[in-house]
């Protein structure tokens, strides 16, 4: 029996991650999710120890839709603000309304840079599963108090070169939970860099809180050194869109200008190609 192109896919996924983060088959392993078993039968081609399902869920945790992206001024802006969160050992906020292309250029920032951990964090995320999900980057399975966790965390940021640490979604994140970014910033400070990205009441609701003098914000708002605010897509970018992913007509491309973010307009690209 032939290897099946799935299996080949997600083996040139696993190579390509591990030749561009820099990092060991054993952390590969603990940021995808697998064990340190199938990253090394998939490498040495033991395929018939893996079956389809493993299979997917690894290929699950890249983005593999097809989607034919291009390098927005948002995508540029988001970039650009990590090298200089990276080399000037900074912590930056990255605002932008749903759908500006946050996620999608954090993702990139990701998947192409070393020493780069990202966390995409969710509304049910607890203070300690938000802990526990950047030791998982940087390939640590580890659960103990959350000093514990955060100085791990923070032993693990300063054995890196220039460490990285980009935090999306972080306007779902509890006020707790941010002021362990603070502690963790605190450790790191002239080592490495923070980005913290998210929808607007992050800078909202912070302000809004350090104002009132709430128990831990103004720290937190004082240390971000500062706000980096994203723009919504210009026709151009529509348009380039559209025709990179199949929907040529102009009149179709026309009637997504009024469209004001990325992902509705991704969505109607589809629809467009649906019908």
């Amino acid at each position: 029996m032939k290897q099946s192109p799935l299996y080949n896919e997600v083996k040139n996924l696993i190579q390509n991650f591990l030749e561009n983060k820099k990092i060991s088959q054993n952390n590969c392993a603990e940021i995808v999710g697998v064990s340190p078993a199938t990253i090394t039968n998939l490498l040495n081609d033991n395929w018939e120890l893996i079956n389809t399902s493993i299979l997917l869920k690894i290929r699950s945790h890249f983005d593999t839709s097809g989607w034919k992206a291009i390098e927005t001024t948002n995508f540029t802006t988001i970039h650009a603000t990590c090298l200089e969160a990276r080399n000037n050992k900074k912590m930056i906020g990255i605002i932008g309304f749903s759908g500006a292309g946050k996620t999608f250029a954090l993702r990139r920032y990701f998947d192409s840079n070393e020493n780069t951990y990202l966390v995409t964090c969710s509304r049910a995320m607890s203070t300690k599963q938000f802990l526990a999900e950047i030791l998982k980057n940087l390939g640590i399975s580890f659960l103990a108090s959350g000093y514990e966790m955060t100085k791990r965390i923070i032993d693990e940021l300063n054995k890196k070169n220039a460490p990285l640490l980009l935090i999306d979604e972080a306007s779902k994140l509890s006020p707790n939970s941010l002021m362990y970014i603070q502690d963790i910033w605190d450790g790191i400070e002239g080592n490495g860099g923070i980005v913290i990205a998210g929808v607007e009441y992050l800078l909202n609701n912070l302000k809004k809180n350090a104002d009132k003098n709430k128990i831990g914000m103004p720290e937190v708002y004082g240390r971000i050194n500062q706000w980096q605010m994203l723009k919504e897509p210009k026709r151009n970018e529509i348009s380039t869109l559209c025709k990179l992913n199949g929907v040529s007509d102009p009149e179709a491309i026309k009637g997504l200008y009024r469209l004001g973010n990325f992902r509705l307009v991704r969505n109607a690209i589809h629809n467009l190609k649906s019908n």
